[in-house]
């Protein structure tokens, strides 16, 4: 069985909701809505940080890997979604460990359902300084479950999540088509996805092949075997192309480790908007800075090419290479072509606001590629490569499709855009940041219509811990500090409020 949002909706109710780490009742580190370890195992610490779609998605998470296991320990017995909502709360909070040699599971294996409603309320002690205590918080929470297993009306709907493509795959399969390097992706004899690499660099590879988990081996297709038929999906490097800065800073030398200057504030401030971590912008070019500056060369110029040193040809690359949208202009202007997906919104004139499209192109990490355009007076004035939900959960739905927790992108719809949220104060982009995913300034949305969604806490910020954790829980990532300052700029010009998210499923409403 598959939880409901009844379940959900009890465990956040008693566990509260935390952003920041804090000690629980008897000690343990805790944040979010009871996480107590984090999708990867790691333990949380006090100090930790997370964003509201983050707490969701780590209670569903979590939620699911509980009523896994409390589905094999009921096995054979009928339970209503009320009942086996109840239960996964009670064992999220005890543990299946308790429950699986509780006299509440035995009463129900033998059918007596009015006994095992009277097992909740003996589970209201906890370890507190080394002696069993009746807390209060736990009288209530187990009335309350007890109140959801014994409802007869009202059963909840489970909450169905479609596994990810990524996830389904066994073994991957390399071909070269001309100049291209192509990656058919196998789930047994069945192809899931083929993905055309537009990089020839090491690590970009490797970072896509580390997308398939589940995935056992790689293998080298035949060079007279024809690569399968399908839509390829065209997947980007790390070195994108970079936007053009008008008036860039001047080089007058050749910037190495040990040079000090205002132009090695220039390099470092540079870096830290294009992503890598330049260190303090203190205009000491440092160790930070040189690996920083490695990082940038082995991304644009290969490995062979990252020496850190900054002459004239890194130098005007730091600067930017492709030109910004023109205004009135109705096409992409991403550095790559990429087609996109039927948009039926049609630009109004007259009217700012944004539109957020999706293209068939996805970026190394496993995000698609999508198109975040600013239209002024009903023109297109400029637009923004950026990403949304997790890499392993890409899939684009529609409002009242969209569950809570899903880790997938934003749904379809028209949304509110509020206003910009610094956590240093305004254009602190160096200072303190809201939480490691989101990073010094963040934009929320209010999803307005066609009805209603279960998505929360969907925001606009910089996809700010991309180098360790790619994508978002569901907001919309802006890839780097140089984009979001742009960003920015579109908002303090026409402080457009209107937001259309359109994936062509035909529920975005008309501009």
């Amino acid at each position: 069985m598959k939880i409901s949002p009844n379940c959900l909706t009890v465990i956040k109710k008693w566990e509260g909701f935390h952003l920041d780490a804090y000690s629980d009742p008897v000690g343990i580190a805790t944040i979010g809505y009871g996480t107590r370890r984090y999708p990867n195992g790691q333990k949380v610490h006090l100090g930790d940080k997370i964003t509201e779609q983050e707490a969701e998605a780590f209670l569903k998470f979590e939620c699911d890997k509980v009523a896994e296991e409390v589905s094999k320990l009921v096995s054979g017995i009928s339970l209503t979604q009320n009942q086996f909502d109840a239960i996964v709360s009670f064992s999220y909070n005890v543990g299946t460990g308790a429950f699986a040699d509780s006299t509440l599971l035995k009463k129900l294996k033998a059918n007596d359902f009015a006994a095992a409603a009277n097992e909740f309320e003996r589970w209201v002690k906890g370890t507190k300084n080394g002696v069993q205590t009746k807390l209060p918080g736990l009288v209530d929470r187990r009335k309350s479950e007890r109140s959801l297993f014994e409802k007869a009306d009202e059963q909840g709907t489970p909450i169905e999540v479609e596994d990810s493509p990524q996830d389904r795959v066994e073994w991957l399969e390399g071909y070269r088509d001309g100049e291209k390097n192509v990656i058919v992706a196998w789930g047994d004899s069945e192809v899931v996805e083929i993905l055309t690499l537009e990089s020839f660099l090491k690590d970009d590879l490797i970072t896509l092949l580390q997308q398939y988990k589940n995935a056992k081996e790689f293998r080298f297709a035949p060079q007279d075997k024809a690569i399968p038929k399908g839509k390829p999906i065209a997947v980007s490097g790390k070195g994108e192309a970079i936007i053009k800065v008008k008036n860039p800073p001047k080089l007058n030398r050749v910037l190495v480790r040990g040079s000090e200057g205002d132009d090695v504030k220039e390099l470092q401030k540079r870096l830290n908007d294009l992503g890598y971590d330049g260190g303090k912008v203190d205009g000491a070019f440092g160790k930070k800075t040189e690996e920083a500056m490695k990082s940038f060369q082995a991304d644009y110029f290969g490995l062979a090419e990252a020496d850190g040193r900054v002459g004239p040809r890194t130098w005007e690359k730091l600067w930017g290479d492709v030109a910004a949208t023109k205004p009135a202009s109705t096409k992409s202007v991403s550095p790559k072509s990429t087609a996109t997906e039927p948009a039926p919104t049609t630009p109004a004139s007259g009217k700012n606001y944004l539109r957020l499209t999706k293209t068939q192109s996805k970026d190394p990490y496993g995000c698609y590629k999508l198109k975040l355009e600013y239209f002024k007076d009903g023109q297109l004035k400029d637009e923004l490569e950026v990403c949304s939900g997790s890499p392993s959960r890409q899939f684009f739905r529609k409002g009242n499709q969209s569950v809570a927790g899903s880790y997938e992108p934003i749904p379809e719809g028209k949304w509110y855009i509020g206003d910009i949220s610094w956590a240093g104060g305004a254009n602190k982009y160096d200072g303190p940041i809201h939480q490691s995913g989101i990073g010094p300034v963040t934009v929320p949305l209010r999803y307005v219509e066609p009805g209603n969604t279960q998505r929360s806490g969907i925001e606009i910020h910089i996809d700010w811990n991309r180098q360790s954790s790619a994508g978002t829980a569901g907001c919309v990532g802006i890839y780097t500090t140089a984009d979001y300052k742009r960003f920015v700029s579109w908002l303090r010009e026409t402080d457009p409020r209107d937001f259309f998210v359109d994936w062509g499923l035909g529920t975005c409403p008309a501009v």
